[in-house]
């Protein structure tokens, strides 16, 4: 049998061991809220570096385009230079064409564009660049196609056929006929042959008249297009 004093009830002991439980919960508490603290300063963290990343790569972003601005404008800047000193040249070209003092080199475009003008009596309306191109087609109309394709300017009496130079191009000579001459435009007999028709390939018009055809004037062909040869 069990001894009295072994089943007797001690307080204390009982008092103990809920005095341990509870030290065990607030322990356990008290860690959970630290690592509630700590998650919650690590996403704190993050964030604070994930916004100045975000800044960081704004502020970048911004610069860039501001560069970029800078770059197109620079680059406006220079096409409209570039474009005003190549109007500037067209104009001196016509200048030079016409050889009238009244036409002189000084002034700024406009003012040699309209003293061009009433020296041709030929006052145009339009944008600079049309009315330059307008005293161009006046003056010889190969120099104006010239300009605009960026060619050299030759002038009108300079281009001659093989043989007028004197060369031997193997072939008989070509009488003159009513198809025009040998370097001569088929079309108006005037100026120079210039533009071969495509693809027929045959070199018979000037540039003006080159311009009212959609056919070959030689052998009727349709033409697709109008192109200007390059001898080498």
């Amino acid at each position: 049998m069990l001894s009295p004093s072994l089943l007797r009830y001690d307080p204390s002991k009982s008092n103990y061991g809920l005095l341990e439980e509870r030290r065990a919960r607030a322990a356990a508490e008290v860690r959970a809220q630290e690592e509630r603290a700590a998650r919650l300063a690590a996403e704190q963290e993050s964030a604070r570096r994930a916004e100045r990343e975000a800044g960081e790569l704004a502020g970048a972003a911004e610069r860039a385009a501001l560069r970029e601005d800078a770059e197109l404008a620079e680059a406006l800047r220079r096409s409209e230079v570039d474009a005003e000193e190549a109007l500037a040249r067209r104009v001196s070209r016509c200048e030079e064409a016409v050889s009238s003092e009244s036409t002189g080199g000084g002034g700024d475009l406009q003012r040699r564009v309209e003293r061009l003008e009433a020296s041709l009596g030929a006052a145009t309306e339009g944008s600079l660049e049309e009315r330059v191109s307008a005293i161009e087609r006046l003056i010889e109309p190969e120099a104006g196609e010239a300009a605009e394709q960026h060619l050299p300017v030759t002038e009108p009496h300079a281009a001659v056929s093989l043989a007028d130079a004197g060369l031997d191009t193997g072939r008989p000579a070509a009488p003159e006929s009513t198809m025009g001459g040998e370097s001569t435009c088929i079309v108006c007999f005037a100026r120079v042959k210039s533009h071969a028709a495509v693809p027929c390939g045959h070199l018979c018009a000037c540039g003006p008249c080159s311009e009212l055809m959609r056919e070959c004037p030689y052998c009727r062909e349709p033409v697709m297009m109008w192109m200007v040869p390059r001898p080498v």
